[in-house]
């Protein structure tokens, strides 16, 4: 997640113009809800085959995903570490069947890997993506970015994980993005890449500096446009719908540069999600695994899967073909 520049020539890359919050006791009452915005669905019915889906994301997976990739020391890109990541990723995501995964972008190194809609017809794409990339100010031998932005690779990677057991009518593209650091390259190459073979890219959420909740007050903030307005609604009304525990969405509380950057300047629907707030730790060498809230991390899947798996189409059951991913060693 880039940090506010001074600098003109990044001011579109700005970032986290609102991250310095008050403590609250809960979401500010003082925003306006998420359910007062104009809803483009049809009333949402609780489906129990996405609540199955959903309950089957894990804590554990976030955190172990998140310490793996700490352990390259920086992913600062041009440092070995990112490298050797783009190398973990393409291993852990190829483990998974049903998943055709692949690099992007050349030198940038996308991760990229995708479960093929059942319908031939159909050219609707729907993405779920985080940078795997660190930066630490003035350091980048030290940048272990556990919560900037590996526990945001880590909900990727259990949308992944969790949804190749089930089958879709739309093809599902879950995204490891490279150089978010340094300017979104990784990103913005996908959706040129995608835009110029016609891609029908119906919706992406992003996952960046959104597992830090050190006070266990599970705040999720959702970053979204006029255009991706219902999806937020949505993303309401599924936390209350599949009882995902105590989770409270603020909206656009934070004006972070990320990911879903790109796709919002080429008029595609994102939606980014974010912690309440940014730690001193941010950016630093001391953005390490403890500071994970692996519970907060896994409501935010649960409510992203929730509507990926809804207007993705699922089956009415899991895939018969479907196997249990291996466990990690």
């Amino acid at each position: 997640m880039n940090k506010p520049s001074f600098s003109l020539s990044l001011l579109l890359v700005s970032a986290c113009a609102a991250v310095l919050v008050p403590p609250l006791k809960a979401a500010d009452p003082a925003r306006a809800p998420l359910s007062a915005v104009p809803a483009e669905q049809p009333a949402a019915v609780f489906d129990p085959i996405i609540a199955d889906m959903i309950a089957q994301v894990g804590e554990r997976e976030i955190h172990d995903t998140a310490a793996a990739l700490q352990g390259f020391t920086s992913r600062a890109w041009g440092q070995p570490g990112n490298v050797k990541a783009a190398a973990y990723l393409h291993e852990r995501l190829g483990q998974i069947a049903g998943l055709t995964v692949g690099y992007q972008g050349g030198e940038l190194k996308n991760v990229v890997a995708t479960l093929q809609g059942m319908d031939p017809q159909s050219a609707d794409v729907y993405v779920v993506g985080a940078h795997y990339d660190s930066m630490a100010a003035g350091d980048a031998i030290q940048a272990p970015g556990a919560t900037d932005n590996a526990a945001g690779v880590g909900v990727v990677l259990e949308y992944a994980r969790v949804m190749s057991l089930y089958r879709f009518r739309h093809t599902l593209v879950f995204a490891c993005w490279n150089r978010e650091e340094t300017g979104m390259q990784g990103s913005a190459n996908w959706v040129d890449q995608a835009l110029s073979r016609s891609v029908n890219v119906r919706l992406y959420i992003n996952n960046d500096s959104c597992c830090f909740d050190p006070d266990g007050r599970y705040v999720l903030d959702l970053i979204f446009n006029s255009q991706s307005a219902a999806i937020g609604n949505m993303m309401a009304g599924n936390v209350a719908l599949y009882k995902i525990g105590f989770l409270k969405l603020t909206d656009n509380l934070h004006k972070c540069g990320g990911d879903y950057s790109p796709f919002w300047k080429k008029n595609l629907t994102a939606v980014s999600t974010h912690q309440e707030v940014h730690g001193a730790h941010y950016h630093t060498a001391r953005d390490t695994v403890e500071r994970v809230n692996t519970r907060y991390a896994r409501m935010n899947a649960q409510v992203g899967m929730s509507v990926i798996a809804r207007l993705a189409q699922h089956q009415p059951v899991a895939s018969a073909d479907s196997q249990t991913p291996p466990s990690r060693p």
